[in-house]
């Protein structure tokens, strides 16, 4: 069970996303290269603070509304009481926020302290909290003309413990929804392309949403479905996608959301002729299902992509041992690994923290699946992947000298470089870190990429790509130690004060942090912010990328707050945020094909990528 389950509904609408780009280029981070004119938007051949410097960092839902429900029969309706209900976020706090990990990872963005509610605007059938999540499977899905506007990605999660109202309002899909999360868990799922980044577009940080809810139980995965993974053949139009075979209606449940292509940003679904779902007999010969429906009119928002395939009994004992597949006009183009084989870590993304002369873990969970079961006592392998990892700069002569380097030393993190999965099919492996010693200097920490694949796997892989998904690796943030003073300092903390003044500038109409004396005017609120729980949306920084101890350091300072002396080198003046006056200008039109740095956020992070080189892999 999961948003995949039959009981589940879809809904549609807009996300906003409203980052900070000043801290797209890692050079930014540079206190003493730092000029005011990176708080500035990009215009003509200056990329400044790119495209949306003044960004606050909010994440929303925005306009989206109930289009579809399933109930557990495997039947469908658009008259259900709560279709045209809201999917909301929080109406008593603030936003959610987007965060990246790192100036050189910006490809796994999470969601931190999102709401997600029922509504119809006077009563809240149920809401509850999205647990982190980051964003995968980011692909070029409308034609690439540059900009995050060609891209699409999706996040998946759990939403609670959610509250229900005792009112259904006479809704049977809420009644079985209710009753088949027992543990109060919902699984969602969202997709989203058409993002505007042209601040003169009245939908300017807004982008295409559409969606799924369904019951989450705790034995499942939140970050993905335990079911049939589903990988694009080498150059298929198509993107990966995931499905489940659901016995008890007979069908197969086909999540396209993200998969399909678009004949422009956020616009309608490119046709590509006969689609069909299927599998693949002994013989390796495609043998339909059905077909899929992608160009019927408000499918794709009224479906968010997911679609039913009635199967027959013998269909249905076909698909206990034989790969799931999709096929263009007869060709496969889709289909799952060799032998249904599958391994994924739910939590991908992780910060951490060793202290002084003491390591930091963590903990990554992975599932092993074939043919959609766990997969008992599977052999996994490990390696440093930092192929999936990004150098985080213009690429351009622009006299802020080269990017620092991402993934080293590796010395620092440790690992198993093979491991055995459980009678469950779930195996977990623990990282350790210590501390990078500053190898980036005026960025905290390092940034690392591990790839992990099933051992049968990674034999084929090397000599076709296409067998694994390049999104699924764990990216690490291992902070630099960092020795907590006990009376820090205005001037122990300057650093970090000025480089947060520099690359946040909207900070700068609540407080301005390169002032001692704007501070400490504001040093409750800040104090409260700072130590909030890292989940709360009023957290501090909304980054989340200040490691445990400088914080710590930061709270103790504003609970005694002492000025000190100023260090011996005289560090350059704190750069003030000025308020734009007028329309903000359009960016420079950028030349095709998404590599040119004026096109920013994620479609030039990608293009940053080093060259995909598969590790060694263990044994």
């Amino acid at each position: 069970m999961s948003y995949l389950s039959p009981i589940r509904l879809h809904f549609s609408g807009q996300f906003q996303a409203d980052p900070s780009t000043v801290n797209n280029d890692v050079r930014h981070f540079n206190n003493d290269a730092f000029i005011p004119q990176f708080q500035q938007p990009q215009t003509g051949p200056l990329l400044n603070g790119w495209w949306e410097p003044d960004g606050g960092g909010a994440w929303r839902l925005v306009g989206c509304s109930v289009t579809m429900v399933g109930y557990g029969d495997g039947t469908t309706s658009t008259s259900d009481p709560v279709v045209g209900f809201q999917i909301a976020d929080a109406n008593a706090r603030v936003a959610g926020k987007i965060v990246d990990l790192d100036p050189q990872q910006q490809t796994v963005s999470e969601i931190w302290g999102l709401i997600v509610r029922l509504t119809d605007g006077t009563t809240d059938y149920f809401g509850g909290s999205f647990d982190v999540a980051a964003f995968t499977d980011i692909w070029f899905r409308a034609p690439n003309t540059g900009g995050d506007l060609t891209m699409g990605a999706f996040w998946q999660s759990v939403i609670g413990p959610v509250t229900w109202s005792n009112d259904s309002g006479g809704s049977r899909f809420l009644e079985e929804l209710r009753a088949a999360a027992p543990d109060g868990m919902l699984s969602i799922k969202m997709n989203v392309d058409g993002y505007q980044m042209d601040p003169t577009n009245p939908n300017f940080t807004l982008g295409r949403l559409t969606g799924t809810i369904g019951p989450a139980p705790a034995t499942q995965p939140k970050h993905f479905v335990l079911g049939r993974q589903l990988l694009p053949t080498s150059g298929s139009p198509m993107n990966f996608l995931q499905a489940v075979v659901d016995a008890a209606n007979k069908q197969v449940i086909a999540d396209f959301g993200n998969a399909l292509p678009t004949t422009s940003s956020g616009g309608p679904l490119r046709p590509l002729g006969k689609i069909e779902l299927g599998y693949l007999d002994s013989s390796s010969a495609f043998q339909a299902i059905g077909e899929l429906q992608y160009q019927a009119p408000k499918w794709y928002t009224n479906t968010a992509g997911v679609q039913a395939f009635p199967v027959t009994d013998a269909q249905l004992d076909a698909l206990r041992s034989s790969r799931v597949a999709v096929a263009q006009n007869g060709t496969v183009i889709v289909r799952e690994n060799i032998a249904g084989l599958y391994a994924r870590a739910d939590q991908f993304v992780f910060r951490m923290n060793p202290a002084v002369d003491e390591e930091a873990t963590a903990e990554v969970d992975i599932w092993a699946a074939q043919y959609g079961e766990p997969l008992p006592n599977a052999k996994l392998v490990a390696n440093f992947f930092p192929s999936g990892l990004q150098a985080g700069g213009s690429g351009l002569p622009d006299g802020l000298g080269p990017t620092p380097p991402f993934g080293e030393p590796e010395d620092k993190v440790d690992f198993p470089r093979s491991f055995p999965a459980g009678s469950d099919g779930r195996a977990t492996f623990t990282v350790t870190a210590s501390d990078p010693g500053n190898p980036r200097v005026y960025v905290d920490g390092q940034v690392y990429g591990i790839l992990y694949l099933l051992a049968d796997l990674a034999k084929e892989v090397k000599n076709d790509p296409s067998l694994m998904n390049p999104s699924d690796f764990v990216s690490l943030l291992v902070h630099d130690a960092y020795a907590v003073p006990d009376e820090p300092t205005w001037y122990d903390l300057l650093p970090i004060w000025q480089q947060y003044a520099n690359l946040y500038p909207i900070m700068a109409r609540i407080v301005d942090l390169s002032l001692y004396e704007d501070v400490l005017a504001h040093r409750q609120i800040l104090e409260l912010a700072f130590a909030l729980p890292a989940a709360d949306p009023n957290h501090m920084p909304v980054t989340r990328d200040l490691s445990d101890a400088k914080r710590e350091a930061i709270l103790r300072f504003l609970r005694n707050p002492r000025r000190g002396e100023p260090p011996m080198k005289p560090r350059p003046p704190l750069v003030r945020f000025v308020p734009r006056k007028g329309p903000p200008p359009k960016p420079a039109a950028a030349p095709r094909g998404g590599a040119d740095p004026r096109d920013g956020g994620k479609t030039f992070a990608l293009s940053q990528r080093p060259p995909f080189v598969l590790p060694e892999l263990g044994e």
